[in-house]
């Protein structure tokens, strides 16, 4: 197992947080609150505390996807308030946090940094330039995780990958049904001038390491 957010394969980290019926036929599931979807949700006590009877769950490894998102429908006061209330969640089960931030990283951050956030956070879907990553490498608990989507030579994440030491990434598949795993971790391999197998095994430890806490 490496895929470490997914929407739709059973055998990794699974998101069920728009539909819990996954739950049932998940290995492992998170589930959260993620930004853009704050406005669909009618009542907003409910369903964390759907979230807090989820965690109970012996197959609940993560909480999220939750975080920030600069081009979401709602203001930056009620999405900070309800990623509070996410990782207040985390910390109280001690669940490791799936995160998904769009050009707020600092924000993220420093809700972390107040709540005093030890345990593992991943960025989901991370692309970010050197000058964010180098930052965020100063938390030893930040963990980057990677798509064929985003590791393409247009984004950011393509140059500052080197930065980013091999026990610090993982992949995912996220909404892509035709991720090909063997060729992203053949490309981070390249990019990180390791071998294959180094990386595809540092990858799936890092995965356990994460999902088995």
């Amino acid at each position: 197992m490496l895929d470490i957010h997914t929407h739709f394969n059973f055998q990794g980290l699974i998101d069920v947080s728009e539909d819990f019926s996954l739950v049932e036929k998940s290995v492992v599931f998170s589930v959260g609150i993620h930004p853009n979807k704050l406005k669909t949700i009618s009542n907003l006590e409910d369903y964390l505390e759907n979230i807090k009877l989820l965690v109970n769950d012996k197959k609940c490894a993560a909480i999220g996807e939750c975080g920030l998102d600069k081009f979401a429908q709602l203001d930056l006061v009620q999405q900070e308030k309800v990623f509070l209330s996410q990782v207040e969640i985390a910390k109280q089960y001690s669940k490791p946090l799936i995160i998904h931030c769009v050009r707020l990283f600092n924000e993220v951050e420093r809700i972390l940094k107040q709540q005093k956030f030890s345990l593992p956070v991943v960025f989901h879907g991370f692309n970010a330039n050197q000058v964010v990553v180098k930052h965020l490498l100063k938390s030893p608990n930040f963990y980057f995780s990677l798509s064929e989507k985003m590791l393409q030579e247009k984004n950011n994440i393509f140059k500052s990958l080197s930065l980013i030491p091999l026990e610090k990434i993982l992949v995912e598949s996220d909404t892509d049904q035709n991720t090909d795993f063997y060729g992203l971790i053949k490309k981070i391999a390249e990019i990180k001038q390791f071998d294959f197998q180094v990386v595809k095994t540092t990858i799936e430890t890092n995965f356990k390491n994460i999902v088995l806490l």
